[in-house]
């Protein structure tokens, strides 16, 4: 009673189709969830989740297969019991029985996935019942059985596969929007890093004539003073003795003159340099606060 059937779903994403036994069992037709009980993958078969459904299917046999015919209803339990991932096989135990009278049905369905189409985007899945019947069933032959068996595998199948084949879909479309966002921000951090501070132009260091005209103000009202303080000294500076000014210049002190008030002008010539370049940085200060872009730092928003 072996049948094939072949999808249009990729083999991996099939395989996480039938070793999800809830959804597995949901896509078959007219089999009704009782009830599942969970059983961790740790302790299923290779790692597999072996989770027991319990359910109701109504099954037709004879006269046509699922469309017409006898119906029988059988109850019970269904789990996957053996899974080998690198053979892309499984075996999926059933034991159920008639709701109404003294038949069974019990044994295994060895379910066999492998890679189909030029590119592997399809997968092939073989079915090979192994299954004891006693009851009712044995009013039905052999080929109204496989019919039966094969209507109903075919068209499981295609409803699993159906609903994993929109996943698939959905997934690609969210991978490739991913890889396009992520191609567009690579771009994005590549063009950011490739620009060039633009570095402000370098503004000439020079005075404006007013600054200078200032300065040279300040020095010509101290020569200014200068010049008048010494008219207003005493006649008798005049009245130095002679001795004093030809004396040996080899036993003079060398900062006599500085004792003596000779170099007394010069002592305005710190106060002169600190006042000029108090208004030059002024003035400077003032030309940068009207002109923002002058400033020689750069920020980028």
């Amino acid at each position: 009673m072996a049948f094939e059937v072949e999808v249009p779903v990729r083999h991996r994403t099939m395989w996480l189709a039938f070793t999800d036994p809830e959804k597995m069992a949901r896509a078959v037709p007219g089999l009704v969830v009782d009830a599942v009980h969970a059983v961790p993958p740790a302790d299923g078969p290779e790692g597999v989740a072996g989770d027991v459904v319990a359910g109701r299917l109504k099954l037709r046999v004879g006269a046509g297969g699922a469309g017409t015919g006898a119906a029988i209803t059988y109850r019970g339990t269904a789990c996957i019991a053996g899974a080998e991932a690198h053979k892309g096989t499984l075996d999926i135990a059933i034991d159920a029985a008639q709701a109404r009278g003294s038949g069974a049905l019990a044994g295994y369905l060895r379910v066999t996935l492998a890679p189909a189409g030029d590119a592997g985007e399809r997968t092939l899945i073989s079915v090979v019942p192994e299954l004891e019947l006693t009851g009712r069933a044995l009013e039905f032959t052999r080929d109204d059985w496989h019919g039966a068996v094969a209507a109903l595998g075919t068209a499981w199948i295609e409803a699993l596969a159906a609903d994993y084949r929109d996943a698939e879909h959905e997934g690609s479309a969210v991978e490739t929007v991913q890889a396009v966002e992520t191609v567009q921000t690579v771009e994005a951090v590549e063009a950011r890093e490739t620009v060039q501070p633009v570095e402000a132009p370098e503004v000439a260091e020079t005075v404006e004539a007013p600054a200078i005209a200032e300065a040279l103000d300040v020095v010509a009202a101290a020569e200014a003073a200068e010049v008048a303080e010494p008219a207003a000294e005493p006649a008798n500076k005049s009245t130095e003795s002679v001795p004093e000014k030809i004396a040996d210049p080899l036993s003079e002190d060398p900062l006599a003159a500085v004792w003596n008030g000779r170099y007394e002008k010069n002592r305005w010539f710190p106060a002169i340099a600190a006042l000029t370049l108090f208004l030059l940085i002024k003035r400077r200060r003032r030309h940068r606060a009207g002109k923002p872009g002058a400033d020689s730092s750069f920020r980028m928003e």
